[in-house]
């Protein structure tokens, strides 16, 4: 008897999905290689926009080092994400970069560019901006250090690790509203 209750609840939950589903648009665009390059979802509740490509990286507010090339990963790691929900939004753009230069030199070069947004916080791991300014540190790494700066509500992060005998960048920038 216990599971008939959850498949009972599951049922009657789809079911009263299904009108908001129906009534949601996808579309969804393909890039050379077969993989999504960009996704639109809108609903009554809101919209989602992602827009990944890997040869023209967003543009995240911060200065692209000199000698950076994009990086050539399989995945798509250079993407525009915009959600919107009423009064709530979201937007982060992501941009990676490769470097023949030692990470030490990256982080020298983004510690100075992020001063522009306020007191930089430097992690052995990752960042976080809720309720603090500047930013704390949340967890250790896993041989990635990351640089932050601004606030809960608009903040940009460098993430930076060692690749072969160069580096592996992230440039990020996030902005919620609501």
């Amino acid at each position: 008897m216990q599971t008939a209750v959850p498949r009972a609840l599951l049922l009657v939950a789809a079911l009263a999905a299904a009108p908001l589903v129906a009534a949601c648009g996808i579309t969804v665009d393909k890039d050379d290689d077969g993989r999504n390059a960009n996704v639109d979802i809108k609903s009554p509740f809101g919209t989602v926009s992602v827009q990944a490509d890997k040869d023209t990286p967003p543009d995240t507010g911060l200065p692209v080092r000199s000698g950076a090339r994009v990086s050539r990963d399989e995945d798509h790691d250079n993407a525009n994400v915009n959600v919107q929900s009423g009064s709530f939004a979201v937007r982060v753009q992501v941009a990676k970069y490769e470097h023949d230069e030692a990470p030490e030199a990256i982080l020298d070069y983004y510690r100075q560019e992020l001063v522009r947004y306020g007191s930089v916080t430097e992690c052995r791991g990752d960042l976080d901006f809720k309720d603090s300014a500047p930013p704390r540190c949340k967890e250790r790494s896993r041989g990635e250090t990351q640089l932050g700066a601004g606030t809960e509500a608009d903040n940009h992060i460098v993430s930076v690790k060692p690749r072969s005998s160069g580096t592996e960048f992230t440039l990020i920038h996030v902005r919620t509203r609501g």
